[in-house]
């Protein structure tokens, strides 16, 4: 009779011990993050959000989640003036917790760019008909070639790129000596939220 007690009573200790243990293994849904230079990130995970500070390098999101569970990481918000995407290029991504198995996440934020440009007339040819180019410059070393063949009427639309939100700029006529000389209006400025279209360059024959 004594054994039967102690044999029940290990038996009972050996299940507490066990449930002790809990269930499945559990996880926690985190990542690295690049350029993350501007507030406003706010990712979610199956209902729970998480705000993400300026200049962060990292997350992880205070929830665990089981070992077999899915997390579906989504950017609710993106950082103002900045576009973040995940690994696979998109704003959501997908997958589950594997065992013994680190999630481990990759998020890369950039600075929105817009384009920058706006109309050159004067681009003419010369008297013997060659066509002509002029350079314009925005910075150091950023060059952009027109040419009077592309032009209709000596007037043409152009793009000299893309700049950054909140980056300055400054859009200047390089002489070649071509027999041309072009004035250049509204060319310095710093990039909003919207492409800049509105750069005049006049060209006329020295």
């Amino acid at each position: 009779m004594k054994f039967s007690l102690v044999s029940g009573a290990v038996a009972l200790a050996v299940v507490a011990a066990l449930a002790g243990c809990g269930g499945k293994q559990q996880y926690t849904v985190k990542g690295t993050i690049v350029n993350l230079s501007n507030s406003g990130l706010v990712l979610t995970n199956n209902g729970e959000d998480l705000t993400v500070p300026n200049g962060a390098t990292s997350f992880a999101f205070g929830k665990q989640i089981d070992y077999g569970t899915t997390y579906n990481v989504a950017i609710k918000s993106q950082p103002a003036h900045m576009t973040c995407n995940w690994s696979n290029g998109a704003t959501t991504i997908t997958g589950s917790a594997g065992y013994n198995v680190e999630i481990a996440l990759a998020l890369a934020c950039v600075q929105n760019s817009y384009n920058l440009g706006g109309q050159v007339s004067g681009l003419t040819a010369a008297a013997d008909g060659t066509a002509r180019t002029i350079t314009l410059i925005n910075g150091s070393n950023t060059q952009t070639v027109l040419s009077s063949a592309s032009a209709n009427a000596g007037t043409l639309d152009f793009v000299t790129g893309t700049v950054p939100y909140g980056q300055a700029y400054g859009v200047t006529f390089l002489d070649t000596n071509n027999g041309l000389t072009c004035d250049v209006t509204n060319g310095v400025g710093v990039m909003g939220e919207s492409p800049i279209s509105n750069i005049v360059v006049a060209c006329r024959n020295k």
